[in-house]
């Protein structure tokens, strides 16, 4: 069953329902509220019943020196047996609210039974959206009646009848009912004079076209200097912005020629900067051949020193080599004339010592 009314939209068509019903309900009661309004704004010519009941019942009790204690009580009391379609507005006020906490009843149940009977996630969320949304047409229909400051209104306009004319007026009557007949009197004859008025207008015709013939050739000589100071005002406003053209004109042609200069200026400036950066480029390669020429130099010299090295290196070994094939060539010689000639042992020492010096 719950299954059946989660895939027909049921719960959806009912929000749709009970939306549809809270905003015509709030519809009504706003109207009839302006009505109630309008009507209380012109209490002494009013046509609804109940208003002209009210002020009847009113009138009647200060008409019988009753009187009427607590306004306030009274007019309360009057509205609240407004009746529209044979229903009370305090019926239709109720069935407004209860619309509206019906829709937000539905939305837990509705979720409650969707999760007992394993719906669909996403279905039970689309619902209880749109449960949501029409809670909140429902509320944003109720602020835009504003249905509590009509009532105010109504029952202010009331009050203000009642308590500062009817009262007053009907107050008069039962105590200076003379003063009473001596203003209808006056009223009367205020009516007849008029009439009188109206029936000799016919005589004073005339004058009064002579008097609006003057009174619109004056208008038109008026509108005429008007239009004349206007056109002066015109030729002025005119000359003023040709002038401020022209200032502007000459503001822009000397702006221009600022640009044109400053953009030459840095065109100069620019070209002699590429000038001072090519100079310092060649001086940079300049430089930097120098200082390869200088390693190439010092390469060269130290390889030069390095074969003169090695040439030093090889000639001293050869002269050590003859050095030591003298010696033992003279050793050899020396060992040979021992052999043949015996030599005393300081003759030994002296041939040693010349050939340590010879050697040194």
């Amino acid at each position: 069953m719950i299954q059946f009314i989660y895939n027909k939209n049921i719960i959806i068509y009912t929000f749709a329902v009970l939306c549809g019903l809270g905003i015509i309900v709030r519809f009504i009661l706003d109207l009839v509220h302006i009505y109630l309004v309008r009507e209380s704004d012109n209490l002494g010519l009013t046509k609804n019943k109940l208003l002209k009941h009210m002020k009847m019942r009113f009138e009647t009790c200060y008409r019988l020196n009753i009187g009427v204690n607590n306004v306030d009580t009274f007019v309360d009391k009057s509205l609240t047996k407004y009746k529209f379609c044979g229903i009370l507005l305090s019926t239709w006020e109720n069935f407004s609210g209860q619309v509206l906490l019906l829709s937000f009843l539905i939305i837990p149940i509705s979720a409650i039974f969707g999760v007992v009977f394993e719906i669909e996630r996403e279905r039970i969320l689309y619902t209880g959206a749109v449960g949501v949304l029409t809670g909140a047409a429902l509320i944003l229909a109720d602020k835009m009646t504003n249905l509590s400051v009509k009532k105010q209104r109504i029952r202010l306009n009331l009050l203000d009848y009642l308590e500062n004319f009817c009262k007053v007026r009907l107050e008069h009557e039962v105590s200076q009912p003379e003063k009473l007949e001596q203003f209808r009197k006056e009223y009367l004859s205020a009516i007849e004079a008029k009439s009188r008025m109206e029936k000799s207008e016919p005589k004073n015709k005339e004058a009064k076209n002579r008097r609006k013939e003057i009174r619109k050739q004056k208008e038109e000589a008026k509108r005429l200097q008007a239009l004349k100071r206007q056109e002066e005002q015109k030729r002025i406003e005119e000359a003023r912005k040709e002038e401020e053209l022209r200032r502007l004109e000459e503001k822009k042609q000397l702006a221009a020629k600022r640009r044109e200069e400053e953009l030459r200026r840095l065109q100069e400036e620019r070209e002699a900067l590429k000038i001072r950066r090519e100079e310092l480029r060649k001086k940079a390669e300049e430089k930097q051949r120098q200082n390869e020429l200088k390693k190439l130099e010092k390469e060269e010299k130290e390889k030069m020193l390095l074969r003169m090295e090695e040439e030093l290196q090889a000639k001293k070994d050869i002269e050590r080599k003859q050095i030591s094939e003298s010696m033992e060539e003279a050793a050899a010689e020396i060992e040979d004339s021992c052999d043949e000639t015996d030599m005393t042992p300081e003759e030994e020492r002296l041939i040693e010592d010349v050939l340590r010096e010879f050697f040194a």
